[in-house]
């Protein structure tokens, strides 16, 4: 549908197919709203956020200022999760952790597709959990989460620290490098910064979560992360660090780009 049609759709509470019927009429207060929609988005504000939603694997989620709009290309993560940890054919629960939940795409359609799971969900952000917490409740799977407001690196080390360990890591991390933000299109620009910074290089992120991983993961256990164009080299030299991660696999995106990183861990590793 073009922008028109989903402002239209959203106004009308209806389907595209149901703007025919309509033939275009609009009240006074509709027409309105429409003229306040367009205006905001010649702005440059995202389409997501003014229409309050957005489509991530056939769920409607809330969207708005507090949070990254989910991507399309992040439903290949996911569809890749979903493979992975059912392959796992594990009869306990699976403990599976989310850094950097954001809006609760990812959390919530892993909860909605794999019945064996409960999701410890972090961000540092009280206004991004905060959301996630309200999506997570719309779809009726706010029971399965642990929900926690901390700084990756800080809960990452303390996980270590005590011992605790998850079967699956899913991760889609900010990872546009600092100096390259300001040339973003408008509309992302608007997006958190701190949804999107990934440090001077993009890989902040993904160096942190690499260190820790594998420290935490089950020795079974997946690490599954969205990656950031032309950066599968550089991520695979930081893996190539850490032998405790046994086979690493990136997938491609529609366009043909590498877009996930799926590293296995090695269940007969001896330090």
């Amino acid at each position: 549908m073009t922008e028109n049609d989903l402002m239209l759709t959203s106004i009308l509470d209806c389907r595209r197919v149901d703007l025919a019927l309509n033939k275009g009429y609009l009240t006074s207060s509709q027409k309105l709203k429409c003229d306040l929609m367009k205006a905001r988005r010649a702005e440059g504000e995202p389409l997501q956020y003014i229409l309050g939603q957005c489509d991530f694997m056939g769920t409607a989620l809330s969207v708005d200022q507090r949070a990254l709009i989910p991507r399309p290309e992040t439903e290949i993560l996911v569809d890749l999760a979903i493979e992975k940890i059912k392959s796992m054919r594990e009869e306990k629960t699976l403990n599976v952790l989310d850094l950097g939940v954001g809006s609760g795409n990812i959390t919530i359609a892993l909860l909605k597709n794999i019945v064996n799971i409960t999701i410890t969900a972090l961000d540092i952000s009280d206004d991004a959990l905060a959301l996630a917490k309200e999506n997570a409740s719309a779809n009726y799977v706010e029971q399965k989460i642990q929900f926690s407001c901390r700084d990756m690196l800080a809960y990452l080390k303390d996980s270590a620290h005590s011992g605790k360990m998850f079967d699956v890591i899913v991760s889609n991390p900010p990872y546009i490098p600092a100096g390259l933000i300001h040339e973003l299109p408008e509309d992302v620009r608007r997006e958190p910064r701190i949804a999107l910074d990934g440090g001077e290089d993009g890989l902040r992120f993904y160096r942190t979560i690499i260190e820790y991983g594998w420290q935490i993961l089950d020795p079974k256990g997946f690490l599954i992360m969205e990656i950031g164009d032309g950066q599968h080299d550089a991520i695979e030299s930081i893996f190539a660090r850490y032998p405790r991660y046994a086979v690493i696999h990136f997938y491609k995106d529609y366009v043909g780009t590498k877009r996930v990183v799926i590293a296995r861990m090695d269940a007969q590793w001896k330090n």
